[in-house]
C-alpha cells in the first residue's frame, strides 16, 4: 500500500445495502475510508467530474442505468481508476457484457469476500501505483473467466455464442449435453447443423438482426439434437458490440421441450374429449343453477334440431316440454339441497320442429364449479318408452276389438267401488250376443272375429264418454255405466239392443242378423266386484233363458238380498 496515502477515497454507484456492506467491511482499515455512494447516472457523472477516487465498487444494474453506463463513461473520460462489479445485483446478460469489457474485476458481497475486502483494496492500489503487473492481471482475467464459465457451466439455461458467419464460439456444459456434442464437435457446427427445419427461415431472419445489432427478447425456436430429437427453446439474443461492430451474437434460452410436450398431449386430450363429446349419441348440457344453457354438445343440438349456438344462453325450457317443466326443475331443486347425489326422472323434450320425444336424464352439481351449475345428461328413450306403452296396452286390451279386456275392466270397477260413497249410482250390465255360434259354425272363425270387430265399434259409438266398456269373453261384452239410475241404465241398454237387432253383418255372399241379450244390474256399495259380476252375469242368463235378444232388469230390492 502507498505509504503517503493518509485516505482512501472510494465510489459506490449502487444501492445502500451495496454501500453499508462495503462500509462495514473496511471499518478496521487504515488510513481512513471516505465512501460516496450515488444510484443514479446524473451522481454518477458529477462524481467522476471530481478527481482522486481511488476505486469505484458499482452494482449490475442502478435505478436509471447499469455498470455498463459506468464503464463507457469511464472511457470517454479517460479515467484509469480501478473497477469492482458486485455480483448479483442485475442480469446476468449485463454482467456478463461488463466482464467483456476487461475493465471490472466481479466480486460476490458473501462473508469471505467482504473479510478480504481490505486486501483486494490493498491489490488495487498497489497495481494503480506500481501499474498493472501483466501476468498477474492475466491470471486474474483467467481466474474470472473460470469463475464465469463455472457459473455458465452449472445454470439450467443453454447460452451460446456466434460468430457472424454462424459458427458457435462458445456453449456451456448444458447446452452441449441436451444437444449431445462434445466441447469439440461443437467446433465444427453452425447454426444451420442444429436448426429444426421448421425454425430455419424464422431464425436465418433474426440473426440477420442480430448483426445489425438488435436485441431479440422472448422468441421460441426449435434446435435438433445430434441423435435426431427435437428439442424447444425460448429465451433472449443479443449482439456484443466492439469497435463498433458486431463481433459476436450471443443467446440465453430455457429448455421448454416437457413444458410443451405436456401443452401438445393436453391439446390433445382436450381435442379427444372434445370429439367424444360433441359427437356422443346422448344430449350432455352443462344448465346454470337457474336453468340457462351454458353448453350443449354438437350432437346432442342436432338431435333437437338446433345449432350448439341457438341454444346457448337460452333457458332449458325452450326444449322441455310445458307439462314436464315443473317436475324437472323439481329434480334441479333437489339436486341443491343435497349436492353430493344424482338424479334421474324421465319427461318429454320439444324438438325445434315442434315433434316431441322422451328421454331419460341423469343430472347432479359440475365438479368444481363455483357457480353451483349442473351437468346433464340426456338419452333418447322413446323406443323404450313406446313398446313400454305398447305392451301396457297390449296388457289391458283386447287384442281382436282394441276395448280393455276383463282384467283391465275389473281393475277400473274395483277404482269406482273405492272412491264412490251410498249417494253414487252405478250401473253394470252384460251383453251376451244371440245366435253368435251359427255364424262362427258355418263361416268359419274369421268372420266371427270380424263380426266382433264390427261390433264393438258399433257398441264405442253408443257409450257415453264415461262409461267403460269391455269385451270379458268370446262373444260377452260389459258395459259399467257411472252416474246413472237403473231405469236410465236400462233404457241406454235397450238403445244398445236395438242398435245390434237392427245390424246387418256381411260376409261374402251371406248376410245376418243377430240379436243381443243384456243383464242389468244396479251398483251397490258395500258389495264386492265379483259379486255385482255374478249378479249382471245371472240377469244375462236370465234374458237368454227367457227368449233372447231382451233386457233382463235385477230389480234393486232382490239385488240387494243376494
Amino acid at each position: 500500500m502507498p505509504e503517503h496515502l493518509v485516505s482512501l477515497n472510494l465510489l459506490v454507484a449502487g444501492s445502500e445495502a451495496t454501500a453499508a456492506a462495503i462500509e462495514r467491511a473496511l471499518q478496521a482499515y487504515r488510513p481512513r475510508v471516505v465512501l460516496h455512494r450515488v444510484d443514479r447516472m446524473k451522481g454518477l457523472r458529477r462524481a467522476l467530474d471530481i478527481p482522486g477516487w481511488h476505486a469505484i465498487f458499482s452494482d449490475i444494474e442502478l435505478q436509471d442505468g447499469s455498470a455498463l453506463d459506468l464503464i463507457r463513461m469511464l472511457e470517454e473520460k479517460g479515467m484509469d481508476v480501478p473497477c469492482v462489479l458486485v455480483e448479483g445485483t442485475g442480469d446476468r446478460d449485463m454482467a456478463l457484457r461488463c466482464v467483456e469489457y476487461g475493465r471490472c474485476l466481479p466480486i460476490r458481497l458473501s462473508p469471505g469476500t467482504l473479510e478480504s475486502l481490505p486486501q483486494l483494496i490493498e491489490d488495487l492500489l498497489s497495481r494503480a501505483e506500481h501499474g498493472i503487473d501483466r501476468q498477474q492481471e492475466i491470471r486474474n482475467l483467467i481466474e474470472n473467466e473460470e469463475r464465469l464459465l463455472d457459473v455458465f457451466d452449472h445454470t439450467s439455461d443453454l447460452i451460446q455464442c456466434l460468430s457472424p458467419d454462424g459458427r458457435f464460439v462458445f456453449t456451456n456444459r448444458t447446452w452441449r449435453d441436451t444437444m449431445g456434442y462434445s466441447e469439440q464437435e461443437v467446433k465444427n457446427l453452425t447454426l444451420m447443423d442444429v436448426l429444426h427445419p421448421d425454425s430455419q427461415a424464422c431464425c436465418q431472419d433474426r440473426f440477420s438482426r442480430l448483426l445489425r445489432g438488435e436485441t431479440l427478447t422472448c422468441i421460441d425456436f426449435k434446435f435438433v439434437t445430434k441423435a435426431g430429437e427435437t428439442v424447444f427453446l425460448a429465451g433472449d439474443c443479443g449482439s456484443i458490440i466492439k469497435d463498433g461492430g458486431v463481433t459476436s451474437t450471443r443467446g440465453i434460452f430455457r429448455n421448454i421441450t416437457d413444458t410443451v410436450r405436456a401443452q401438445d398431449a393436453l391439446k390433445a386430450t382436450e381435442a379427444r374429449y372434445q370429439a367424444l363429446y360433441d359427437n356422443a349419441p346422448d344430449i350432455y348440457t352443462t344448465l346454470s343453477s337457474d336453468g340457462i344453457v351454458l353448453s350443449i354438445n354438437q350432437n346432442g343440438a342436432r338431435l333437437l334440431g338446433y345449432l350448439a349456438e341457438e341454444l346457448i344462453g337460452e333457458s332449458a325450457t325452450k326444449v322441455i316440454h310445458p307439462e314436464d317443466q315443473r317436475a324437472v326443475f323439481e329434480c334441479l331443486e333437489s339436486i341443491k339441497r343435497q349436492p353430493e347425489t344424482w338424479v334421474d326422472i324421465e319427461y318429454r323434450i320439444l324438438r325445434k320442429d315442434g315433434s316431441v320425444f322422451w328421454v331419460h336424464q341423469r343430472a347432479g352439481r359440475e365438479p368444481g364449479a363455483a357457480e353451483g351449475s349442473f351437468l346433464v345428461v340426456c338419452r333418447d328413450i322413446t323406443d323404450k318408452r313406446n313398446l313400454q306403452e305398447q305392451l301396457a296396452y297390449q296388457a289391458s286390451h283386447d287384442g281382436l276389438t282394441n276395448l280393455i279386456n276383463r282384467r283391465e275392466f275389473e281393475q277400473r270397477f274395483q277404482q269406482v267401488l273405492e272412491r264412490s260413497d251410498d249417494a253414487d249410482r252405478h250401473a253394470l250390465c252384460f251383453l251376451d250376443l244371440d245366435q253368435f255360434k251359427i255364424i262362427n259354425d258355418s263361416c268359419g272363425h274369421l268372420a266371427g272375429d270380424e263380426l266382433l270387430r264390427q261390433l264393438a265399434t258399433l257398441l264405442s259409438g253408443l257409450v257415453r264418454a264415461r262409461d267403460t266398456l269391455a269385451r270379458i269373453g268370446g262373444d260377452e261384452f260389459a258395459l259399467l255405466m257411472e252416474h246413472v239410475s237403473l231405469e236410465q241404465a236400462r233404457q241406454l241398454a235397450e238403445k244398445i239392443r236395438q242398435a245390434i237387432e237392427g245390424f246387418e253383418f256381411h260376409w261374402r255372399s251371406e248376410r245376418f242378423r243377430i240379436g243381443v241379450s243384456v243383464g242389468v244390474v244396479p251398483v251397490q256399495m258395500g258389495r264386492s266386484l265379483t259379486d255385482t259380476m255374478n249378479l249382471a252375469d245371472m240377469a244375462c242368463y236370465t234374458a237368454k233363458k227367457e227368449g233372447r235378444n231382451r233386457i233382463q232388469v235385477a230389480e234393486a230390492a232382490r239385488a240387494a238380498d243376494s
